[in-house]
């Protein structure tokens, strides 16, 4: 019979996040997985709290943090869990050699490719703004075909913000693709994985840059987590790359997945690949089984807790019928306004929230899911991530944090 002592359901960062916390606490972990995720196509970086419900931003995300609602996961968490979440993910990203920087004190604000700037928490050192900042003269590095990444809208945009109105230059790199369809920023940063692709943009970029610059560029320092192509190409150059933040796809996210699927396995974590939960077996108010069901036949496997993590609509988590919001394996019941037609607005960008956005499972504060009456409905089971009720991951930009703190904390609950 198979059994563990934790199942966990879904593979983006919450669910990664429980079961690598799980398993470092000696638990015997499945993880279960029907696809890559948001995480795989994301941007890599940990959006703790980025703005208000009014649209303010937030200048010290802890700060930012003691003053949302009772409802919001991270007051449900709590400061204590948070700070460990943080202090837990910069300690793993650095000991598997893919370090992070930043800290619940300090805001980060990222280049965007359409020349804006995302807050940010936690980023790779790849993102590290600080030689951008301090410089006189920018350059803006494109690349011959790729989609949707042009430098002068970075150009355009970053010379009118406060801190970055400097001298830009613009400059186009030839990584010699052929063929008619386009080029993303996965195909140049396997280019720069090989050593081929290295020497060619250190011969073209040789004859343009001067030493000592500091050079904007999409993400595209490599595929895997690493700082091995950053490294060589400012030393073969004498320069600073800093990388953009990009619409999906991102190569950063996909490192950041790599990354975290590297340290699971490390822990002895069994990691099913395409496993479509489709409900669990239950007795009394606990879970003792999860169902998973396949192209050839349901399977069953035993387990003391269960960690949720399947993701809101866009993963496939939570489910919107005609007048109503279900969730796909548990059959819990999800918070949302009777009407469907409070679950959203009209007023498009106005810096307010989405009702739909913050439906989802209420959870109490271990993130075990509960009824209206605040009644635990399941002992064992608990909820992670993007199908927590009470946030909007988009308006506040907290995705990740919120998938990391939650992660974390269920992790730690089992």
């Amino acid at each position: 019979m198979r059994t563990s002592d934790v199942i966990v359901i879904g593979g983006g960062l919450a669910g990664l996040t429980a079961a690598i916390t799980a398993a470092g606490r000696g638990k015997k972990v499945t993880l279960m997985t029907a696809g890559a995720g948001t995480l795989a196509i994301g941007g890599g970086t940990i959006d703790i709290l980025g703005y208000l419900s009014g649209g303010t931003p937030v200048a010290n995300p802890r700060t930012g943090l003691a003053s949302l609602p009772p409802e919001h996961p991270y007051t449900k968490a709590g400061m204590e869990t948070i700070t460990a979440a943080v202090d837990f993910f910069l300690t793993l990203c650095q000991q598997e050699g893919f370090a992070y920087q930043g800290s619940l004190n300090e805001m980060q604000w990222l280049p965007t490719a359409i020349g804006t700037l995302k807050p940010s928490c936690l980023v790779p050192l790849t993102m590290d703004t600080a030689a951008v900042q301090t410089a006189s003269q920018v350059v803006v590095a494109g690349f011959t075909r790729l989609k949707d990444y042009y430098p002068e809208l970075v150009i355009k945009g970053l010379s009118k913000l406060p801190g970055y109105q400097k001298q830009y230059e613009k400059l186009e790199i030839d990584p010699g693709f052929r063929g008619g369809r386009d080029v993303s920023t996965v195909d140049i940063a396997r280019w720069l994985d090989t050593i081929q692709g290295q020497q060619a943009c250190r011969e073209q970029l040789s004859k343009q840059l001067k030493p000592g610059s500091v050079v904007i560029i999409p993400p595209v320092l490599g595929v895997r987590p690493g700082y091995a192509v950053k490294d060589t190409l400012e030393k073969m150059l004498n320069c600073t790359f800093v990388e953009t933040v990009i619409m999906p796809t991102a190569v950063t996210g996909l490192r950041l997945r790599a990354m975290l699927l590297e340290r699971a396995k490390k822990l002895g974590v069994s990691i099913m690949e395409q496993a479509h939960a489709i409900g669990v077996k239950r007795d009394g108010n606990g879970v003792t089984a999860v169902v998973t069901g396949n192209i050839d036949r349901e399977r069953t496997y035993h387990t003391k807790a269960v960690i949720l993590a399947t993701g809101g609509f866009f993963g496939g988590g939570l489910v919107a019928e005609h007048d109503s919001v279900s969730e796909t394996v548990c059959n819990l019941p999800v918070t949302a306004p009777a009407d469907k037609e409070e679950w959203g607005t009209l007023r498009l960008f106005t810096g307010t929230a989405q009702p739909f956005a913050k439906i989802g499972i209420n959870v109490d504060a271990s993130l075990r899911p509960v009824d209206a009456q605040g009644r635990i409905l399941l002992d064992n089971v608990y909820i992670a991530g993007r199908n927590l009720a009470g946030y909007d991951y988009c308006l506040e930009k907290s995705g990740n944090g919120v998938a990391l703190v939650s992660g974390y904390k269920a992790g730690m609950s089992v």
